[in-house]
């Protein structure tokens, strides 16, 4: 079927694109064989082949750790909450403009899974995922009298080296819906309001931004945002249409 010119005489309806009334006498457009929900236009909307998609409402950063903490009360999803939450404030007040933001988004094929932020710029696509950790957090090799030169990721003395590559699970699907390796994808592993080590802290103090491991940013707080912001190939035309193709891929979770 096709969409078509239509007075609802009997009752009015809700627009499926901008959400307003359809009052009973007025005129609209109707196609039944869309989506419930989806069958209604208003006049002003026209039918939805000619909208534009209209991007998703982001939930608040954390509401979807916050659901799971009432309903298993668990630390961690209270912890979680609290992470995604700050890291959604720092990304709303340092994120230079232009820049658009995918919160708390479905994992693509994983109905279970989510991204706490995506944030998409001129500099490429960003995946973050969120921690506040409790513990004294470490990023350096052994030292002496080891003589392994790789570094690791410890917390409280525990190795946490292998939370890392977890984030791959993430990447990897979002690269597969932008199928255009010319696209930079950044996971980045962000520690919210951490105890780091007296070596970190400095570290991070003194702005020296993020450590590196096997392709992944590791963060104390917010000091990523600044490689964000900074200048990349992606035209603002570019950056508009990978954020939208991202948000119908990507609903809210």
């Amino acid at each position: 079927m096709a969409w078509s010119k239509t007075t609802f005489s009997r009752n009015g309806a809700l627009c499926g694109s901008c959400g307003g009334m359809v009052q009973k006498g007025a005129e609209g457009w109707t196609d039944a064989s869309q989506p419930r929900g989806q069958r209604v236009r208003c006049l002003a909307c026209g039918p939805a082949e000619m909208v534009t998609p209209t991007p998703s409402a982001d939930p608040v950063a954390g509401s979807s750790a916050l659901r799971q903490d009432k309903r298993y009360r668990g630390a961690n999803n209270l912890k979680g909450a609290q992470g995604e939450y700050l890291m959604g404030t720092y990304l709303a007040a340092d994120l230079a403009p232009g820049a658009h933001v995918l919160t708390d988004r479905k994992v693509p094929g994983d109905s279970e899974a989510n991204i706490d932020h995506v944030v998409v710029a001129s500099t490429g696509v960003w995946i973050i995922d969120s921690k506040k950790w409790t513990g004294e957090i470490k990023y350096r090799s052994p030292g002496f009298p080891s003589t392994d030169p790789r570094k690791y990721l410890t917390v409280d003395g525990k190795d946490r080296t292998s939370e890392i590559a977890k984030i791959f699970r993430l990447v990897i699907p979002v690269a597969q819906v932008i199928a255009d390796p010319s696209v930079t994808v950044h996971p980045v592993l962000a520690f919210v309001e951490a105890m780091w080590g007296i070596k970190e802290g400095l570290h991070f103090k003194r702005g020296k931004g993020p450590y590196e491991h096997e392709g992944v940013l590791i963060s104390g707080g917010h000091s990523f945002i600044e490689l964000i912001n900074a200048t990349g190939p992606l035209t603002p035309d570019a950056v508009e249409s990978l954020w939208r193709k991202l948000d119908a891929s990507m609903p809210p979770r």
